[in-house]
């Protein structure tokens, strides 16, 4: 018996513990890419693949709706692989241990995937129904969004008709989002001179943060534990000299990094002094991040003396650390429209350790396009400062508001008809695929939409069951009323 099968909508929740069931983290998308390909195939339906593994599903209107004008629904179908330490899944070739509690729907010691499964799991029961009434579809999956919307940007929309799109990538039932931030990539590598050591090995691991969606989250001033473990080691390098054997943290440039991890070599009899300066820090931060983020862990172990160790010099391991301290991390600027919503942030998502450099991959958003540029410009500078090579990746531009918009008016109009009430209209600090897709589409209306979710891009992850049931009715009186 599936995991899922007692819960409403059936249909819904059938195909999305299918989804789960097939590994599908960023990059990793060939085998669920196929198999929405197949889908397809098996149900006559016309469908193409691009060599992003885009998928596109094309559906005539059912009886009485053949004739009117398609609608686009969009998703993606990646998701931000996270797991806890503790779990010994491999999420490049296993699928996830869903459960539920009939609330909520969740995956064990991992992220869940409803950000963008759920989406894909609609756009399929959809597909698969032949009772539910709808114009033409053209269902648009994309790949690699999390990463850089890279799906997106490839993407050759010229064969669709339909001008009116709802985009299913919204975390809040009830919120229409009508606006977005833009983003992109910068990845920065800093090589580093690697000598013979002699001393004592520490470890320092960072963990129990809360972690989350660096757009939607970022706001909440959780602690990032690259940008945590970047200020221990500048303190360590203060106070003694420090090499650094390795650096590691995060999972995504786009999620708040919950856990790091370092090695390091001190001069013999120093560890006990590395030690007090881990823990001064940890009081200090323990009171920055209160009622924030108070889940912080910091553990210092002392390892065994070494006689001889390859390590990173003294140097540069000081200049790592204050390269990582001087960079800014998390809000940059309010925006002054809009009350409590972020206009400009980054966040330092990757630290990785690859022979003898050290590379880190940050996420920068901004609702002002100056602002991004200028905020882009500051990392490229102190990058250059340090010596470390740099580069911009996944450049996306942010989703105007249009000011007249039928589809909007339409959707808020059924809302209030099934409600009594209207829903909320929302811009949001969050990359989403409308603003790369209206760029394609001249004169494209979109609007996007979601269930409840709750910690995405984190292994707190959840989806409301009951959201689902509401969105699902929704979204089908939608389409029966174009």
């Amino acid at each position: 018996m599936a995991a899922f099968d007692n819960l409403q909508p059936k249909e819904v929740f059938h195909f999305f513990e299918e989804l789960c069931n097939i590994p599908h983290g960023s990059g990793n998308l060939q085998q669920i890419s196929d198999y929405l390909v197949s889908f397809a195939k098996e149900r006559g339906y016309e469908v193409s693949q691009d060599q992003e593994l885009n998928v596109i599903i094309k559906a005539p209107g059912t009886a009485g709706y053949e004739d009117k004008e398609p609608v686009i629904l969009q998703g993606h179908m990646d998701m931000v692989a996270v797991k806890e330490d503790s779990c010994d899944i491999d999420m490049k070739t296993e699928g996830l241990l869903v459960t539920t509690d009939g609330e909520y729907v969740w995956a064990e010691g991992t992220s869940l995937g409803g950000d963008d499964g759920i989406a894909v799991a609609f756009c399929l029961a959809l597909l698969d129904s032949k009772e539910i009434p709808h114009p033409p579809l053209e269902v648009v999956i994309t790949t690699n969004e999390e990463t850089g919307m890279f799906g997106a940007a490839a993407i050759d929309l010229s064969g669709l008709k339909g001008r009116k799109m709802i985009n299913i990538d919204n975390e809040k039932e009830g919120q229409f989002i009508t606006s977005c931030a833009g983003g992109a990539r910068i990845y920065s590598r800093l090589a580093m001179e690697q000598t013979q050591v002699k001393g004592t090995a520490c470890s320092v691991s960072v963990s129990g943060l809360l972690g989350g969606h660096s757009g939607e989250m970022i706001k909440c001033g959780r602690g990032n534990a690259n940008h945590i473990e970047g200020r221990i080691l500048a303190d360590l390098a203060k106070e003694m000299p420090v090499n650094l054997i390795n650096i590691e943290g995060g999972v995504a440039d786009n999620a708040i990094p919950s856990t790091a991890n370092m090695k390091f070599v001190v001069e013999n009899g120093n560890e006990v002094k590395a030690e007090a300066v881990v823990n001064r820090v940890f009081e200090e931060l323990k009171g920055e991040l209160e009622g924030k983020d108070d889940g912080l862990e910091i553990s210092f172990n002392k390892e065994d003396k070494v006689e001889t160790l390859s390590a990173f010099s003294a140097e540069d391991t000081a200049k790592l650390s204050k390269m990582i301290t001087v960079m800014p991390d998390g809000v940059q600027a309010m925006n002054a429209m809009v009350a409590g919503l972020v206009e400009t942030s980054l966040n330092l998502g990757i630290i990785k350790t690859e022979g003898n450099v050290v590379t880190l991959e940050q996420s920068v958003r901004s609702s002002v396009e100056s602002s991004k540029k200028v905020l882009i410009n500051k990392l490229l500078t102190i990058c250059e400062l340090f010596g470390a090579e740099v580069s911009v990746s996944g450049e996306y531009p942010g989703w105007k508001y249009r000011a007249h918009s039928e589809l909007r008016d339409h959707m808020v109009k059924v809302y209030e008809e099934m409600y009594g009430q209207k829903p909320v209209l929302e811009a949001i600090h969050a990359g989403l695929e409308c603003g790369i897709l209206s760029e394609k589409i001249q004169g494209l209306d979109c609007i996007s939409i979601g269930p409840d979710m709750k910690d995405i891009h984190s292994t707190g992850e959840k989806l409301s069951v009951k959201s689902t049931a509401n969105l699902w009715e929704y979204l089908k009186n939608v389409l029966k009323e174009f």
